[in-house]
């Protein structure tokens, strides 16, 4: 909850096109806030990898699956 004057940020995100889907990714990697949207999709794997570190999550769950340990993305499939 915010008190009056408080000021709150969303992260930003950006939007990925695999295939017929569309995912909103964050911006940064939580590794080392690398810009994922300069980072490399693999559009039949669904992932993106990160272009600092090489952290590479899945799209569909925002699981980690490589990379150096830094816990996964909030990843959310479009509609």
């Amino acid at each position: 909850m915010l008190d009056e004057g408080d000021v709150a940020l969303r992260p930003a995100t950006f939007v990925i096109q695999a295939g017929q889907d569309r995912y909103e990714v964050p911006s940064l990697c939580p590794h080392r806030e690398g810009w994922l949207e300069h980072g490399t999709v693999n559009h039949s794997r669904r992932t993106i990898t990160c272009p600092l570190h090489f952290s590479v999550f899945s799209l569909e769950t925002g699981e980690q699956l490589g990379g150096p340990a830094c816990g996964g993305l909030v990843c959310r499939k479009l509609t």
